[in-house]
């Protein structure tokens, strides 16, 4: 087809076939700079620009911007639009949009709706003149207060509408879309004719056009078709992210807000845009449509601990494991000393009950998951009734909501397991503690085999008395140490750690320590731990030895609350009662770990920190009783 000027082809034969949506609205928003004349409003789960209708000059650009490679404007083409409008009292009318020549008041083209019509614009040529053509669209619904979705097709003499990706109405009208409407000297205005009457009141979300395609059979059916997408602005598609400090926003914004008071609400889609303030905490968070976004916080800080539950378990427990199983719930599981294990859930604020597990003296249990599948394992010490030893680890069944047995594993007294993933690959290390009365064992590390859906012997380590394993990386490397505790004669042994390299762990460097390992980051500091030592290393790795007085510490537990970082210490035993305080250290930059809450205990074993929508907690278990308390942190 040819146009007025030699030459020149159409737009969509200099691009072919694959001719990409032209988003109009984002040529007047850019995402570098601040825009005056435009506000954000959040409405209905969704955002869009309100114009000012003082400057509708800074809300245009010239054609050319858009039409590089021809001036003509294509034959078949779609404008979709998003928009959201007000009410219109009769005979008024306004603008989505007009393309106008800059020399003169003619509208090339345009797009405006009054209060039952939807009406396309377009200056149609002879050799004898021009004139202006409207297509009007009868008995369209917008001014109900909700987002819609327009789709105009055009192509020759045929246009149709459809609006939210329902059934299209199509118009056969006496004057065609003209072969050769020329932009050349042309100007795009979004939201007017280049005058404050008629200017566009409501919220306009989408407007781009799509050269030589029907949109509807990109964007029909949708899943929220009052919103479907062809393309927006950047700025628009997501919820606002909280601000840093002194950060100045690039375009105003406001919203159509509801803001409920009290207890936490659900936020679910029906929430969505949504805000709730918690007066508790002085807070204000807005729903996403799946959790509550912090858009202003209080600082909060540690005040005291109180006591908030005793759960009584089955036995004594040598360990718990604090785990949250998507779309579930909360659950803690118990090490417990005789046959058999409990899973409790956390219901109406507290733990209860929720299975039990045949285990044997198990000492620690270990969560963690591949992909979708979720896993739970238990380091047994101790020989089942009929004379075997083996650790089990369990599978999360979605069907019958209950951890299922789905591997047993040959393991030595187990005292714990450590899961952990390598460039793409899952491994679990098991501490072997001893075999009969020899300490001095292969302890051994598994390896996930995905065609077979089973953990494999991968590499055997030589260890002493092996208590406990931990995995951290620094940078791009990562590593494994192990503490060992006894070699059959003495505790004074070397604990190892070891590094990842070329497909298998190396020794790395060895410690005159023992007992449980913890690793945890404060800012660009790591941190790892032991009961008789403490080490920080920085990258390339380090190590700088602190020195603390415990007694007979058996865990640690790192936390933070609100700004600050925290670590608890489980002290078991003084040398003459197991009643014994615990001590809970708050990092204090230069001073390093101070001590700051002393809470009474008694044989405690292990610590756990955890996190509900009703506050922070703390939970230690007893070696010493069948009793493990739930404390709870208390802000100022």
């Amino acid at each position: 087809m040819q146009s007025d000027n030699p030459g020149m082809t159409h737009l969509w034969d200099v691009f072919g076939t694959d001719l990409r949506p032209l988003d109009i609205l984002s040529e007047v928003v850019p995402s570098n700079g601040r825009t005056t004349g435009i506000r954000i409003i959040q409405t209905q789960g969704a955002r869009g620009f309100q114009f000012s209708a003082s400057t509708p000059h800074t809300l245009s650009f010239p054609a050319s911007r858009i039409f590089l490679h021809c001036d003509l404007f294509p034959e078949e083409f779609s404008i979709v639009v998003t928009l959201k409008v007000m009410k219109l009292p009769p005979k008024k009318n306004e603008y989505i949009f007009t393309v106008m020549e800059e020399q003169s008041n003619t509208l090339i083209l345009g797009l405006r709706y009054s209060r039952n019509k939807f009406h396309f614009l377009f200056w149609s040529k002879e050799s004898s003149g021009g004139w202006q053509t409207r297509v009007t669209f009868r008995d369209i619904t917008l001014m109900d207060n909700q987002w819609h979705t327009l789709i105009l097709a055009v192509s020759e003499g045929s246009f149709s509408l459809t609006v939210d990706c329902d059934l299209p109405t199509d118009m056969i009208v006496d004057t065609p879309f003209p072969m050769t409407l020329s932009m050349k000297g042309s100007r795009f205005f979004i939201g007017s004719r280049r005058r404050k009457k008629g200017s566009f009141t409501g919220l306009l979300r989408q407007l781009v056009l799509l050269p030589g395609s029907d949109a509807t059979s990109i964007m029909c059916p949708s899943m929220n078709p009052k919103l479907a997408v062809l393309s927006i602005p950047a700025i628009l598609q997501d919820l606002p992210r909280k601000q840093e400090d002194n950060e100045v926003l690039k375009y105003p914004y406001e919203a159509d807000m509801k803001v409920t008071l009290g207890s936490r609400p659900h936020c679910t889609k029906m929430e969505s845009a949504q805000f709730w303030f918690d007066v508790s905490k002085k807070g204000l968070y807005l729903c996403d449509g799946n959790e509550w976004i912090p858009m202003i916080e209080a600082k909060e800080k540690l005040d005291y601990v109180e006591e908030y539950q005793n759960l009584v378990t089955n036995s004594e427990t040598m360990g718990i494991e604090v785990f949250i199983i998507p779309k579930v719930g909360l659950f803690a599981a118990a090490a417990n000393r005789l046959t058999s294990s409990a899973i409790y859930k956390w219901t109406d604020g507290k733990f209860i009950s929720y299975q039990n597990i045949p285990t044997h003296q198990a000492q620690s249990w270990r969560y963690f998951t591949i992909g979708k599948k979720i896993f739970l394992a238990v380091a047994n010490l101790e020989q089942n009734g009929k004379g075997q030893e083996f650790s089990v680890i369990y599978k999360w069944s979605h069907r019958k909501l209950k951890f299922i047995t789905y591997q047993r594993i040959s393991t030595h007294s187990a005292r714990d397991w450590e899961a952990f993933e390598i460039e793409g690959e899952f491994f679990l290390a098991v501490a072997n503690h001893r075999e009969g009365d020899n300490h001095n064992i292969n302890s051994v590390i598994y390896k996930w085999n995905p065609r077979t859906g089973l953990f494999e012997a991968n590499q055997t380590i030589a260890t002493s008395g092996a208590y406990d394993w931990e995995f951290f990386t620094v940078g791009p490397y990562s590593f494994l140490v192990v503490a060992n505790t006894f070699n059959g004669t003495s505790t004074k042994v070397y604990s190892h750690m070891y590094v990842w390299l070329i497909g298998s762990f190396q020794l790395f460097q060895s410690f005159l320590v023992r007992k449980h390992w913890e690793v945890f980051y404060v800012g660009d500091r790591i941190f790892l731990l032991n009961i008789t030592s403490h080490f920080k290393l920085f990258p390339p790795v380090h190590l700088h030895f602190y020195t603390w007085l415990f007694c007979s510490a058996l865990d640690w537990e790192f936390f933070s609350f609100g700004e600050d970082y925290f670590l608890v210490v489980a002290n078991s035993f003084d040398g003459d009662s197991f009643f014994v305080n615990s001590i809970i250290y708050r990092w204090q930059g230069y001073e390093g770990f101070v001590a700051v809450h002393s809470l009474p205990t008694f044989g405690c074993r292990d610590w756990e920190a955890f996190n509900t929508t009703t506050g922070s907690y703390l939970m230690y278990s007893s070696a010493k009783e069948p009793l493990s308390k739930v404390l709870r942190l208390k802000t100022v």
